[in-house]
């Protein structure tokens, strides 16, 4: 398995596909209308690629296995002033989950950013998606904050730091749904 990177015109489609994915997984996880969504996750890509080389690097992978197949897709920010790796977006397509590319990729990556004396690696994992977590946790990945919402009128969202995360079956129990834990390995 290996990454390759993306070229403009790859990460271009990529992109517009990803503003559709991520107002989708917004809209259900924070409980926001779907053109909302669509605008906030627009917004949100475009300045992630506008911050590009002012504190680090975007890069964008392509996932291929052994055979040549492309399995799934990488997008990271490597923050140099930091040694630290933000993890944008990992997906392995419907077709190849559950065969251990996640896993590979994960792997792959942190050999890469070894090579680029970074630290860590951060990313943010939406409550829903209890297998990502569960692999998260599996490979070495600690909470670092746990983000709540409870929905009334004007949803209210509660982030707990790492310290504070005994608290989050209190709020459960009131009412709120975990809406993305950010997690953290060291490298």
């Amino acid at each position: 398995m290996k990454l390759q990177l993306m070229i403009e015109e790859e990460f271009e489609i990529y992109k517009n596909k990803m503003y559709i994915e991520y107002a989708k997984v917004l809209a259900e996880n924070l409980l926001l209308p779907y053109q909302e969504a669509l605008a906030r996750a627009q917004e949100q890509i475009d300045t992630i690629c506008d911050e590009d080389e002012k504190k680090g690097k975007n890069y964008a992978f392509n996932i291929i296995n052994e055979t040549g197949e492309y399995v799934g897709r990488l997008w990271i920010f490597i923050n140099k002033n930091k040694k630290h790796t933000f993890i944008y977006d990992i997906r392995i397509f419907p077709k190849y989950q559950a065969q251990g590319y996640a896993k590979r990729t994960l792997s792959e990556l942190e050999n890469l950013i070894k090579e680029k004396n970074m630290k860590s690696i951060i990313l943010n994992v939406f409550g829903n998606n209890k297998v990502a977590l569960e692999l998260y946790k599996k490979l070495g990945f600690k909470e670092k904050y746990v983000s709540l919402i409870k929905s009334y009128q004007k949803p209210r969202i509660i982030t707990l730091p790492r310290y504070l995360i005994f608290l989050q079956k209190l709020f459960i129990n009131s009412g709120y749904k975990i809406v993305a834990i950010e997690m953290k390995k060291k490298i």
